[in-house]
């Protein structure tokens, strides 16, 4: 039997309720029967709930859950009265859309938007009350970001809109609510020639694993949508129909830069990250800029002449911010560390995406970083003498789905990246056991942040030559987590590879050869 108000007593006295002439009566009304609530739950971690959001409320930044649903018996009709000139956020979740009604002032609401859950049933945000959006001149366009918080309020991240000149027209930042929807608004002249960018990113790449819903963005020109994303760690996307590849695909390779270094509460002065980039004989070199009053989010888009056997070499180096200090033996100079993240990819593949502690913090980051990308070759990177080239491309399948005990398989947006453990050094194995294990590349130094879906990886590197055996060691060898993946020994595929290992940790070996 469905759920109903008229169940309770108590619920048909709130039925009662009467609003004053500057407020107007929600109505929140349940549908489901014990069997559908028990047949359509998904993770059973995260319970159905009811919260209201009053956009105005800027005095309490984190929700006031109204209703959380346990069991089926919690599952009883709700009544407030909600100011009429003010816009409320009706948010419910865990529900089955057509198992609850909306209405507002005697009318029925239609549903909202809605965002990814418990793997089954969504979490749902519907406006009610005096919610207006901007009224852009006829020989304007509408630009509407929308940033959904999901169970993560508190994530650095930030987003803006830039012209082709650069200039930002349009910026914000996710809201300290959980499960609450971020609406920001801009009007753009109505150009034929004129191209827009969004850029978003920040500190951690989130999506529904372990059974948190993750924040989601959304990008709306005159109410169509043009982008919708439910995981990144950075993201831009190009905004009018006059938007043109941003490079010369049969002459240019396109190198994409994205930072998010977030602030340092007392660090009050600019600081310079100073970057290089050399290719074909030529080099281009710049710095970010951080610090009070500049965007934590830097975002750079270059093109390079493509050649055959083209290599690029990106350099960048950490600045020395030093501040004062007493931690009770008098003031002195310390050093901060800075906590960067930052991706690096050409062509489409991604050649770095990490957390860059500098200085090093537990054999991570330093004050320096090199990355090699492209088509290099081994006498153009290395010293031939003493070094071989290594190379590794990898990529992630366009679907992944996960069963994560207790919680039901459900499809992931991503695959985090120790669930992709790559190591590149001195290995033996015999007798069942690993008696040798000494790597000089590992996987975390290039990623430790997360894998995109049906996306490429790459690491270019010269190693040493000398009379041990060098191989790669890839876990898992699950063929779910990496699509196919390819070890090229100074621009020779190797292939190499066999099993080895014990199950618990067994490991996609590839010979890379005596040196």
């Amino acid at each position: 039997m469905a759920q109903s108000a008229e169940d309770s007593p108590v619920e048909a006295a709130v039925a009662a309720l009467t609003c004053n002439e500057t407020d107007a009566l929600l109505q929140v009304k349940y549908n489901i029967t014990e069997d559908e609530w028990d047949s359509t739950r998904g993770i059973k971690s995260l319970k159905p709930f009811l919260n209201l959001h009053i956009q105005d409320d800027v005095v309490t930044p984190y929700y006031v859950l109204t209703s959380e649903y346990e069991t089926f018996a919690d599952l009883t009709d709700y009544e407030t009265c909600l100011p009429r000139d003010e816009c409320t956020q009706v948010v419910v979740g865990g529900l089955p859309i057509n198992s609850f009604t909306l209405s507002f002032d005697g009318r029925a609401v239609d549903i909202g938007h809605e965002f990814l859950f418990d793997g089954r049933n969504p979490v749902t945000s519907t406006e009610v009350g005096s919610c207006t959006k901007p009224i852009c001149q006829e020989t304007e366009d509408l630009l509407e970001i929308q940033y959904w918080t999901g169970q993560y309020s508190s994530l650095p991240c930030s987003f803006r809109v830039e012209d082709d000149d650069g200039s930002t027209i349009l910026h914000g930042a996710p809201s300290k609510k959980f499960y609450f929807l971020n609406q920001t608004y801009a009007c753009l002249p109505r150009d034929d020639d004129a191209c827009y960018t969004f850029l978003i990113g920040g500190q951690n790449q989130m999506d529904n694993y372990y059974g948190y819903p993750p924040p989601s963005y959304s990008v709306l020109v005159d109410g169509q949508l043009v982008r919708r994303s439910d995981n990144w760690l950075f993201d831009s996307v190009q905004i009018g129909d006059s938007c043109k590849p941003r490079c010369n695909q049969d002459d240019e390779s396109h190198i994409e830069f994205f930072m998010y270094d977030k602030k340092i509460a007392d660090v009050q002065e600019e600081y310079k990250y100073e970057w290089d980039l050399s290719f074909s004989s030529a080099s281009v070199s710049g710095v970010v800029s951080q610090g009070p009053g500049i965007s934590s989010l830097v975002h750079m888009s270059m093109c390079i002449p493509k050649a055959k056997g083209s290599c690029s070499t990106f350099f960048i180096s950490a600045p020395n911010v030093i501040r004062e200090v007493d931690w009770g033996d008098g003031p002195k100079n310390e050093r901060v560390q800075l906590r960067p993240v930052y991706t690096l990819a050409m062509d489409n593949v991604t050649y770095r995406k990490v957390l860059w502690p500098s200085p090093a913090s537990y054999g991570m980051g330093g004050d320096n970083q090199t990355t090699n990308m492209g088509s290099c070759t081994v006498g153009a990177l290395c010293d031939e003498q003493t070094q071989d080239l290594f190379n590794l491309e990898f990529r992630t399948p366009a679907e992944y789905q996960e069963l994560l005990h207790p919680f039901p398989a459900m499809p992931r947006a991503m695959i985090n990246d120790g669930q992709i453990y790559w190591n590149f050094g001195y290995t033996e194995y015999e007798d069942n056991d690993w008696e040798r294990y000494q790597y000089l590349l590992r996987g975390s130094d290039y990623n430790n942040r997360g894998y995109d879906l049906d996306s490429s990886y790459g690491v270019i590197e010269c190693v040493p030559k000398d009379d041990c055996d060098l191989s790669l060691n890839m876990t898992p060898s699950l063929p779910s987590i990496v699509e196919s993946y390819a070890v090229e020994k100074n621009g020779i595929q190797l292939n190499d590879t066999q099993k080895v290992g014990p199950l618990y940790d067994e490991k996609l070996m590839t010979q890379f050869g005596q040196n």
